[in-house]
């Protein structure tokens, strides 16, 4: 275990400032855990001197074949750790089971795996003498939206709330079809045909994973196929925020909307709060929705919609 790095922040949130709460010191450690027969790696971060602090578990920032996205260290920079650990609230976020540090197969292991490594996070969170165990939030970004999904539908008692990220609401077939038909659709097709395509290929692609998949992107699909959101949907019962981007190729706030209206057809649930933001793509940049990473700058990147940082600040205070 790494020795502690001490950071002064400047409490630059003027909002929080009306809150009456002030900056504090912060202590940065890198931690290990045990999920299963894996080790793996994480960053905890907490107000110096902490006392029952509640605590922000995040998930996500991959790309679908496993690796860092180049926008996750931003994205949990920014959104969590410059907003909540001065304001009094931890942020914890680990390296998934295969990746960077931590032991295990990630192309190998289903979505239900990464729950059990998430309860495992959660554990050793509450196992800290500085964690406030019964205030403990599980963030899900993507494709970990589903995991934080599972996590709070079979384990409500050990999360105070979850929210889900961009993260589908759909079964991973209608994920699937999604990022073929936007693919398509940025490269000129018409909506209509491009959906028929994207149907065809994501068919053809299960056909084939269910087969023989031999990428690890592949692998990883058909650990995945059998997911189906709507039965963990139903079983959510506490706080569940999900935040959505109006220019998200990867999850069309249209079609996570239209498949939670039809698990709940009379009405959402009252613990539920759907929020879609103007403007914001998956990684909730304010960008145009066929916006290449391949092509941004640095400017662009940070350029966080801050539609969602007022969301998700706010929601999360009020449910701590």
């Amino acid at each position: 275990m790494k020795k502690a790095v001490y950071i002064l922040l400047a409490l630059s949130m003027v909002p929080l400032l009306s809150m009456g709460i002030n900056a504090q010191d912060i202590v940065r450690e890198e931690v290990v855990f045990i999920s299963g027969d894996n080790v793996l790696s994480g960053t905890l971060v907490l107000p110096d001197s902490a006392e029952n602090v509640p605590v922000i578990l995040f998930l996500g920032g991959m790309y679908e074949w496993g690796d860092f996205h180049s926008q996750r260290q931003s994205f949990i920079e920014e959104n969590l750790e410059a907003i909540f650990p001065e304001a009094g609230v931890g942020v914890f976020y680990y390296d998934p089971r295969g990746v960077g540090d931590s032991e295990g197969r990630w192309g190998r292991a289903t979505l239900n795996d990464f729950a059990d490594d998430a309860l495992a996070a959660i554990s050793f969170l509450q196992q800290r003498k500085e964690v406030d165990s019964e205030r403990i939030g599980i963030v899900g970004h993507g494709e970990d939206g589903w995991v934080a999904q599972i996590v709070a539908a079979t384990a409500p008692q050990e999360v105070k709330f979850m929210a889900s990220l961009a993260g589908p609401t759909f079964d991973a077939t209608r994920q699937l079809i999604n990022e073929y038909h936007s693919e398509y659709v940025c490269n000129g097709e018409d909506s209509t045909a491009a959906y028929n395509k994207a149907v065809q290929k994501a068919q053809s692609h299960q056909n084939w994973v269910s087969m023989i998949a031999i990428t690890k992107r592949w692998r990883h699909m058909r650990m995945k196929m059998d997911h189906e959101s709507a039965k963990y949907l139903k079983d959510i019962t506490i706080p569940a925020l999900f935040v959505f981007g109006e220019n998200d190729g990867q999850v069309y706030p249209s079609w996570a909307l239209e498949e939670m209206n039809e698990v709940f057809p009379d009405s959402l649930p009252s613990n539920f709060s759907t929020f879609s933001i103007a403007g914001a793509n998956h990684y909730f940049h304010v960008v145009s929705p066929c916006y290449n990473y391949e092509d941004d700058s640095e400017t662009i990147r940070k350029n966080f919609s801050f539609r969602f940082k007022e969301v998700l600040r706010e929601w999360i205070f009020e449910h701590l």
